[in-house]
């Protein structure tokens, strides 16, 4: 009877503890899941290399299979042999326009000095014209005095001539007026003389100014030339800019078939490990297939659905664990990461508090720690969220 007593007793105390652990812990039944990477080729060809399998740990970048890419090699060394070409080209263009800009430079400083030759030459001209203009007045007007004078002399030596033949008056008389007579020659013929010269003067200074006023055809001349040189520069300029457009195309399509081959080489996109393997070598793929899986198994997180009337006892950051069959006394942690914002598994509206409790809202629970990559995606696993009380 003391038996019977003592293990009525153990059964209802044992029957406490579970009770109380279930009103304190919030159970959730569901499964691993992981973010899955679908790594496929955007070219299609034969896969002439395999470097993984499945199960393999891989990181980021590393290379995972191999396409053929003998045809895009030819195309490549064909893109850079005709990208190397229009730099030749464009090369020759540029030295062309260099030439003639130079060339255009030059006779523009020429153009400058022979205006400022030309204004200057010309200015100078006028000048002298104008002093050679003004020395022939002046030399007219001494000629007009000079030639008064000598008249004036003229006579009176012609006059007094005849009286000293008629010994009217004396010999030193007539040596004075002779004397008058020769001078005021003397003096019209000079005059005569400066004239002349200030004449030629004047001639040289108006061919002068002709000759200056002469080289503005050169001007002229210089001037259609640079406008015409001008034109040819305008069209180097194009034939230039035609050409770096070419090796703006050929280095395009230099950087598009390395881009191609590039895209042949696959790679991961994450640390992972492959899950699935879906080609052999040797096999002619399409381009978007699909070629390898992977997860993340450090970034797994738990997900399953909590019923309606237990949804309010939980919260975003609460801390819990689950448990897998394979390690039935291991315990994960997890962390409440996810909670649904709306009900599922019922009916669009609900009017009944029967249906009410129908509803459920699915979560997702962080694990924080994976050790040895034992947990795998598609794992059944029992989560338990540690609610307060006694």
């Amino acid at each position: 009877m003391r038996f019977l007593f003592l293990l009525m007793s153990a059964l209802f105390l044992f029957s406490g503890c579970l009770n109380q652990k279930s009103e304190n812990t919030l159970y959730i039944n569901g499964r691993i899941e992981g973010d899955q990477y679908d790594v496929g080729t955007k070219y299609g060809g034969k896969i002439v290399a395999l470097y993984h399998d499945e199960g393999d740990n891989v990181k980021r970048g590393e290379l995972l299979a191999q396409i053929d890419s003998s045809e895009v090699r030819a195309e490549l060394s064909r893109a850079e042999a005709g990208y190397r070409a229009s730099l030749s080209a464009v090369k020759v263009k540029e030295r062309e326009l260099s030439f003639y800009r130079e060339k255009l430079s030059s006779l523009k400083f020429k153009l400058s000095e022979l205006e400022k030759a030309v204004e200057l030459g010309i200015g100078t001209a006028e000048d002298r014209l104008k002093s050679a203009h003004s020395q022939l007045l002046s030399a007219e007007a001494t000629y007009k005095k000079a030639e008064a004078a000598f008249e004036k002399a003229k006579k009176d030596y012609t006059r007094f001539k005849n009286l000293y033949r008629r010994r009217v008056i004396s010999e030193s008389k007539f040596d004075a007026v002779e004397l008058a007579y020769e001078t005021a020659k003397a003096d019209l013929q000079s005059a005569e003389e400066l004239v002349n010269s200030a004449r030629a003067n004047l001639s040289a200074a108006e061919k002068q100014v002709q000759l200056a006023e002469n080289r503005k055809e050169e001007i002229y001349s210089l001037r259609k030339e640079i406008s015409a040189l001008e034109e040819t520069v305008k069209a180097k300029e194009g034939e230039v800019s035609a050409y770096r457009e070419k090796v703006k195309s050929a280095e395009a399509l230099v950087e598009k078939v390395k881009a191609v081959l590039k895209n042949l080489k696959i790679t991961s996109p994450i640390d992972g490990t492959i899950t699935e393997k879906l080609v052999e070598p040797g096999e002619v793929v399409a381009p978007g297939q699909k070629l390898f899986t992977l997860y993340n198994l450090d970034n797994l997180y738990f997900e399953g659905y909590v019923p309606e009337s237990k949804i309010g006892l939980i919260h975003l950051g609460q801390r819990g664990y689950i448990t897998v069959d394979a390690y039935p006394n291991k315990k994960f942690p997890v962390v409440l990461t996810y909670i649904s914002s709306r009900a599922e598994f019922t009916p669009k509206e609900v009017q009944t508090k029967e249906e009410r409790v129908k509803e459920v809202f699915k979560v997702k629970l962080k694990l924080l720690g994976n050790p040895n990559h034992v947990l795998k995606p598609g794992m059944p696993a029992d989560c338990y969220i540690p609610l307060g009380g006694k």
